[in-house]
């Protein structure tokens, strides 16, 4: 599969582009009043125009209409920035607002005005400025299906969170998107209610919400004792970099969260209350704690109030990396605390720091094993029989994380199998036999790493470089990768109606049909639409209301009229037996052919080369950057299928030498990709 191009520059794209692209109309408006009569007669594919300047609200810019996924409708600023909305309103997005998305913007009118009410869904904030002062949120977000992406939330000195995430009744708002924003410099509060990102609240706390919080940074957020307070159930939060914030990140109530390749630093690290969690590949650096297993005041199973701090029952902290930090693995004393059961404490690394784990208990079921220790000030209250005392030869890499050296004790040495471990920090897939602490080592592609401000917010560069093969709006675990793996017996799964799965093509080609093998395709019928567009925002309807056979596992194809262009996103409505959209395998059909993604167009540039060529078992890859930019290096055979990633990171100026070990690949002919920027250079090479 050739994985040369990855999504997530069109974000940057979008959000630094001068103008927008016509859809069904553009609307040019200079004030709020022309802005409110705009809205108020838009329909869908409308793009609507504010121009640059500052505009005072004193009474709400109110959005009802409806899109569709096709075609949303966009209110946008002139440019990124450039249109400031003060005063004491802003926008506020009423039932049953669908498929809105409003980018760009500058916010600084008072707290509370930016709102998504109960029965909104499909909305979007992307690539805007908050800046709101005064006591309440910056952004209040209820409702379904939401996304909230690429802003920055500032300067905040008062009561309130920059995000909070409501519901309807006793359900919280289910299936939310919050990725890639920079949350920063929110001043000490001394009462309660000042977390940078609440989720939820303790009424909501028993009901799920499969929402994912990824790839956000946080710098200088004190508020409160709280960061991040989750008192939701069923929350994903993953690969988010939390930087120099003196409060904690709690998993205050609820059960069945996933905290996995997140990086802490300096801070005080991840507080756990509630049942069934799992927190694995993640990296705590000079922490006090690192991880902070709570001691609860009541069970809220038994019937304890939801307010309560909720024993912690059966969570799973596993593979995570713990290095220099002042206090590791704790859980405090409480007066008559009920303590924490089953906490299952495996194949961890930790390195320097106090004792490796400090429990005042009570504290019964506890599994310990596999974890290694080094330098450690003891190991504290830690059985012996649960961890091996050696150098894990963490070598702290150019992005400024510790990773796993060649002749590491780590590797190959987890002991256990824990089915929910699918990850490491790198965002590389987990395949046995394991590496204990955070990193596996692998050659899969590397999506994540320490954030910085440059990754994050309206201007954001992102982690991953250009046009991704597949994307996907959710999954259960069941990735969106597996639909290109070339294996039935492995799939993509997401639950609910309109939940997505996206290829990018590289080129722009014409579209002619997908083939889908569908998961239990001989027992249910699927029914979905297929989408195609030149970019993520504006879509074309290839077909809609499309309809599997019922009867086969094979790939099914579905032809339509031919479309134009280079991203193809089909949309699942469930099946004949449930709300599950899964696919086995997917392909796109251009012309009279089927692919996944494009092809890889051979270059040979002077600036990409390597010597010797040809070479027996060691090359060395050259190249020069002209300037500091976002590099993928990596390793395709002649047919395009991807072999080794060498390099995926930011990388300054200059000239770079790069080894590449071929021992244990076969003889003949490769392909080098250098993507640097978000442009393609390539060379052959030969193996002998």
């Amino acid at each position: 599969m050739n994985r040369k191009n990855y999504s997530l520059l069109f974000i940057l794209l979008l959000c630094v582009t001068t103008t927008i692209r016509l859809s069904a109309a553009t609307i040019n408006v200079s004030s709020l009043s022309a802005l409110q009569t705009a809205i108020n007669n838009a329909a869908p594919g409308d793009i609507i125009i504010l121009a640059n300047g500052v505009y005072t609200a004193s009474t709400d810019i109110t959005i009802s209409k409806q899109g569709t996924a096709a075609l949303p409708i966009t209110i946008a600023a002139q440019t990124i920035g450039g249109a400031e909305i003060k005063g004491t309103a802003g926008f506020s997005l009423v039932s049953p607002a669908k498929y809105i998305i409003i980018k760009g913007f500058k916010f600084t009118h008072n707290a509370s005005q930016a709102t998504m009410a109960s029965g909104t869904s499909f909305c979007r904030w992307t690539c805007n400025l908050f800046q709101t002062p005064g006591e309440g949120e910056n952004l209040l977000i209820n409702g379904n299906d939401q996304e909230v992406d690429h802003n920055t939330f500032q300067h905040k000195n008062a009561l309130g969170r920059f995000i909070a995430v409501r519901g309807s009744g006793s359900q919280i708002a289910q299936r939310l998107h919050i990725h890639h924003n920079y949350f920063l410099d929110q001043q000490p509060q001394t009462g309660n209610g000042a977390e940078t990102l609440q989720f939820g609240l303790s009424g909501y706390s028993l009901s799920s919400s499969n929402s994912i919080v990824e790839y956000n940074l946080f710098e200088d957020c004190a508020g409160e004792n709280e960061l991040i307070s989750i008192k939701s159930s069923a929350v994903t939060i993953r690969y988010n970099t939390i930087r120099n914030c003196p409060a904690q990140f709690t998993l205050r109530h609820g059960n069945h969260c996933t905290v996995y390749g997140n990086y802490f630093i300096n801070t005080p690290g991840l507080r756990i209350f509630g049942d069934d969690h799992n927190i694995f590949s993640n990296h705590f650096e000079n922490c006090s704690p690192a991880i902070n297993i709570g001691n609860g005041d009541g069970e809220v199973a038994d019937g304890a109030a939801l307010t309560s701090h909720d024993r912690p029952d059966r969570t799973l902290i596993a593979f995570n990396t713990l290095v220099n930090n002042t206090t590791n693995i704790v859980q405090a004393g409480r007066t008559n605390g009920l303590g924490a059961t089953t906490q299952t404490v495996v194949n961890n690394i930790i390195q320097g720091g106090g004792p490796a784990a400090s429990i005042a208990g009570p504290y019964t079921g506890g599994v310990w094993s596999g974890n290694i220790l080094y330098n450690t000030n003891g190991d504290g209250d830690m059985p012996t029989s649960g961890y091996t005392t050696a150098n894990p030869l963490l070598v702290r890499d150019a992005t400024g994380t510790f990773h796993l050296q060649s002749g590491s004790p780590a590797i190959n040495a987890a002991k256990g199998s824990y089915s929910a471990v699918i990850a490491d920090m790198d965002g590389q897939p987990r395949t046995s036999p394991l590496d204990a602490g955070a990193d596996e080592v692998s050659s899969a592609p590397v999506i994540a790493r320490i954030l910085t401000p440059s990754m994050v917010g309206p201007f954001a560069s992102d982690l991953t470089p250009v046009c991704q093969a597949v994307i996907a709006s959710a999954d259960d675990g069941n990735v969106a990768a597996n639909v290109l793996d070339g294996d039935l017996n492995t799939r993509w799964s997401a639950s609910g109606n309109g939940q997505w799965i996206q290829f990018c093509l590289d080129d722009t080609l014409t579209v002619s049909g997908v083939q889908i093998a569908f998961y239990s395709g001989n027992v249910r019928t699927s029914t979905f639409d297929v989408l195609v567009g030149n970019d993520t925002l504006h879509w074309t309807t290839a077909a809609t209301g499309l309809v599997s056979s019922g009867t086969s596992l094979s790939l099914q194809t579905f032809s339509f009229t031919p479309r134009t262009g280079r991203y193809v996103r089909i949309v699942g409505h469930g099946n004949s037996v449930n709300a599950w959209n899964s696919y086995a395998e997917v392909r796109v059909q251009t012309g009279s052919s089927s692919r996944t993604t494009g092809k890889i167009v051979v270059a040979e540039p002077s600036s990409l080369n390597s010597y010797p060529n040809p070479f027996n078992e060691h090359a060395t890859i050259s190249f020069n950057l002209e300037k500091a930019g976002t590099v993928n290096l990596t390793v395709y055979d002649i047919n395009g299928k991807w072999m080794k990633v060498l390099i995926n990171t930011h990388l300054a100026a200059g000239a770079y030498n790069i080894p590449f070990d071929a021992s244990n690949k076969p003889t003949g002919t490769y392909i080098l990709s250098l993507n640097y920027n978000g442009k393609v250079s390539v060379r052959k090479i030969q193996k002998l």
